[in-house]
């Protein structure tokens, strides 16, 4: 349903700009199974700007990997698609918000202060689960724009109907997933307004749309992370914790000499070739469709 974004974006009569490679983006190559929808407020200067963030957010800072949401909203509605796969944007959550997501238990409504903070308990990664929504405010006390505000809401209704999520339980707020944050400020129900949108079915959601193609194998290299690195590490016969250490590079140069390759201690093309005709199927993953 995912490649399906853009082209019902647009239908619903959104101004969105789809980045080129928005398909295949993703901040990591850990695992993206979303259930839900995260809303947050970028913290901008309230006089920056219509959208100042949208490089940030796209590319991300030194010490966070971009993109840090796969949807950006201007001050003046527009819409900016930076991605399809999982983004750094939510951080570490309660894991029974997920619970009662899945659970379809409707959270009270806290349109008018901070939600109560969540009892103490396993935490889980949101980035994981939910699709993040960026909205230029500064958070102290700018007023929100009205298009802005009614292009989230109909771009979170678009969402809901791909992919049957009930929007007032499957669409939360930044300061509920965490008691560390604040996000959005504005103290509306967004759930009932989105509601209200799936309810009144002003747009069309498109039948077809292109499918998304497979991310492209990454090359991989000392300080990488992810189950990649841990298929190479098995391979290789060395303790797979899916961290591509100094030990990993070891390995893979020596791996490297024996096939007559150069010994860099990157897995490339050339190295993930070899690595896959010893182990007879591919290493690197490849994002399956039923995942997109």
């Amino acid at each position: 349903m995912r490649s399906q974004w853009a082209v019902s974006l647009k239908a619903a009569g959104l101004n969105v700009e789809a980045i080129d490679g928005w398909q295949v983006r993703a901040a990591s190559s850990y695992s993206f199974e979303p259930v839900g929808i995260m809303l947050h407020h970028t913290a901008s200067n309230a006089n920056s700007g219509n959208m100042p963030c949208k490089r940030l957010i796209l590319e991300g800072r030194r010490d966070l990997k971009g993109p840090l949401s796969q949807f950006t909203v201007g001050r003046n509605g527009d819409i900016v698609l930076n991605a399809a796969g999982r983004c750094n944007h939510a951080g570490r959550g309660m894991a029974n918000r997920i619970e009662q997501l899945l659970s379809d238990i409707e959270p009270p409504d806290h349109g008018q202060g901070l939600y109560d903070a969540p009892k103490p308990g396993a935490y889980r990664s949101g980035n994981k689960h939910f699709v993040g929504f960026e909205c230029e405010n500064d958070g102290i006390g700018e007023r929100w724009a009205p298009q802005l505000i009614d292009s989230t809401v109909k771009a979170c209704a678009v969402l809901c109907v791909l992919h049957d999520w009930n929007p007032l339980t499957r669409i939360l707020m930044h300061r509920e997933w965490t008691k560390r944050k604040i996000d959005p400020s504005l103290r509306i129900n967004w759930r009932k307004l989105v509601h209200d949108a799936v309810t009144t079915g002003d747009f069309d959601i498109p039948e077809q749309a292109e499918p998304l193609p497979p991310q492209k194998q990454r090359t991989l290299r000392r300080g990488d992370v992810g189950s990649d690195v841990a298929g190479i590490q098995k391979v290789l016969g060395i303790t797979g914790d899916g961290h591509f250490g100094p030990v990993t590079e070891v390995h893979v140069k020596r791996f490297q000499g024996k096939n007559k390759l150069v010994a860099d201690g990157i897995v490339g093309p050339a190295t993930h070739a070899k690595l896959v005709a010893k182990q007879k199927r591919p290493i690197l993953k490849e994002w399956p469709s039923e995942v997109l």
